[in-house]
């Protein structure tokens, strides 16, 4: 197993560490999300060990749609502006919409969703930059921001869609023949490094919320 895997499964082992500060708000639900994470990462772990790496893309291309509707979810209910949120709740049916025709009509059910990853990517970052455009609010500014847990989450989600846009837009670039091997290597590695960051933007967050937990107990 990769070493990426090894911060997907701390980062689950974190949240459910923390369960007692996260059931009081919408992190709780990361607990099943990362339990489904490390599922599909130990299933495409063994297709690609078995030899089945061309087959099992369909996995990838339902999570990826789950991964972005849980998301857009958690955006929705974070965010202060009523226009922000119906935004995120407008998304998911367009993701879902999107993702049907791409399956049916356009990349197939045998080929990795290029096209959903790029416009969930897209909604991504747009979100991670309302938050942050919220926090900038004058109503908002004194407050201190490294410590709302939900920050922590856009950081990570901010620079692994940045990255992943960037990486699969150079795709086909890295495999041309040309430097095909050192393409692979380089494709590997920034991927795995953007999970790593996201993962430990996600543990970070679990932590800050069983801190914030712990403080407010001790205050009364």
């Amino acid at each position: 197993m990769s070493i990426d895997f090894f911060f997907e499964m701390l980062s689950l082992v974190i949240a459910i560490f923390c369960y007692t500060a996260l059931k009081q708000t919408k992190m709780v639900y990361f607990i099943p999300f990362l339990l489904l994470t490390v599922i599909v990462e130990f299933v495409g772990y063994l297709a690609v060990t078995y030899g089945i790496k061309n087959r099992n893309y369909w996995i990838y291309n339902i999570f990826n749609l789950i991964e972005f509707l849980f998301y857009a979810y958690l955006f929705a209910s974070n965010f202060q502006l009523k226009f922000l949120r119906l935004l995120a709740y407008a998304s998911m049916p367009v993701l879902i919409l999107f993702s049907s025709l791409n399956y049916i009509y356009i990349q197939g059910s045998e080929n990795f969703h290029t096209y959903t990853l790029l416009l969930g990517s897209f909604f991504m970052v747009f979100f991670c930059c309302c938050f942050f455009y919220e926090w900038v609010l004058p109503e908002q500014i004194t407050q201190n921001l490294i410590r709302q847990p939900f920050f922590w989450i856009c950081v990570g989600l901010l620079l692994f869609y940045l990255g992943s846009v960037i990486i699969n837009a150079l795709f086909e670039y890295l495999r041309s023949s040309d430097m095909i091997q050192e393409g692979k290597r380089i494709y590997v590695f920034i991927n795995r490094s953007l999970n790593i960051i996201l993962y430990t933007s996600f543990s970070i967050s679990f932590l800050i919320c069983r801190k914030n937990r712990k403080e407010s107990l001790s205050q009364l």
